[in-house]
């Protein structure tokens, strides 16, 4: 049966947890955070394996993940061509629009950004 938040009380009850989960887990972390003497060899930071493992791939990423066809492919496929074609596609009709105006074959009546 749905209350009048609009969800039922199973959701109710694992949105409560998942609040309760978060609330134990800071107060463990400022524990150790604020504690003195605990981190006095780590030079007063908690150590968290997760970070650590994350910094290390970004260091070590060309050992892990090295250029291959596939990945080259890849960023041509989705970076350079996109950005190339609608690079082109602008310096092309802007460049047209351009030409037009010089040579006075568009109006000025016709501009779409005329004064007055």
């Amino acid at each position: 049966m749905a209350n009048k938040y609009g969800f039922s009380d199973l959701e109710c009850k694992i949105i409560l947890d998942q609040i309760e989960r978060r609330a134990k887990l800071r107060k463990e972390f400022l524990k150790q955070r604020t504690d003195p003497c605990k981190h006095a060899n780590e030079a007063g930071y908690v150590f968290d394996k997760a970070i650590q493992n994350w910094y290390s791939m970004k260091v070590t990423t060309l050992d892990h993940f090295p250029f291959n066809f596939r990945t080259i492919r890849f960023a041509v496929m989705s970076i350079l061509i996109p950005m190339g074609s609608f690079g082109y596609l602008l310096w092309s009709t802007r460049t047209k629009k351009e030409r037009e105006r010089r040579c006075g074959r568009l109006k000025y009546g016709d501009r779409p950004w005329k004064l007055a």
